[in-house]
């Protein structure tokens, strides 16, 4: 069985169980670096759409529509989850990131909230491809994620038989000239400054998705 099925199947619900008093604890936006950086982009309010891959429980995307008053998605393969999400007002689906519902083009920002470590290796290709179709062009893909310069398999310590994977995952998309990295940060998983520990590494990092740029 893949680990997409098993976190649709219940490991979602259990890592949402495992997270909520950490997640509840976040002094918003300032203590989270995908906020920061959604915050820093050039948006229009008014006609801004962002899609979360693997939202949790909507606090992100509810922050960014009750604060800025985009029009906020999101996709968790968790189904307690996206029921809480979409409690808050979150337009919120269960699914994996290798198979979006949502129509091409439909988005000005797309960021993965600290999920592609846990997916399978083998639907990296239609991950990347499924997140370039749904995001506009010119738009903004923002990722945040275990950072290490090479590839890195682990067991996942949480469930017995799941992998956790670290690597740049930035090489998803920067590989087309269209895609730009304008911003990439690289800080200690927990205590959110900087470590020479390549263990805890996690980056946020920015991408600018500008097909005109070929021209």
């Amino acid at each position: 069985m893949k680990q997409k099925d098993i976190f649709l199947k219940s490991e979602g619900n259990a890592w949402l169980k495992r997270n909520a008093g950490a997640v509840e604890s976040r002094k918003l936006p300032e203590s989270d670096s995908l906020l920061m950086e959604v915050l820093d982009l050039p948006l229009s309010a008014k006609r801004t759409k962002v899609l979360e891959i693997g939202c949790g429980d909507g606090t992100r995307l509810h922050w960014l529509n009750k604060q800025r008053g985009y029009d906020c998605y999101g996709v968790d393969p968790s189904a307690h989850a996206v029921k809480v999400a979409q409690q808050r007002g979150v337009t919120a689906r269960q699914g994996t990131a290798d198979q979006l519902p949502f129509e091409n083009l439909q988005f000005d920002v797309v960021m993965f909230g600290f999920c592609l470590y846990l997916c399978d290796r083998e639907d990296l290709f239609r991950i990347a491809c499924e997140a370039d179709r749904v995001l506009r062009n010119p738009g903004w893909l923002l990722l945040l994620d275990f950072y290490s310069p090479v590839a890195v398999k682990q067991a996942y310590h949480h469930r017995s038989g799941l992998f956790s994977y670290k690597m740049d995952y930035r090489t998803l998309f920067t590989w087309n000239p269209a895609y730009i990295n304008v911003s990439h940060k690289v800080r200690h998983h927990s205590q959110s400054d900087y470590t020479d520990d390549p263990s805890e590494w996690v980056a946020t990092s920015v991408l600018r998705k500008n097909l005109e740029l070929l021209d």
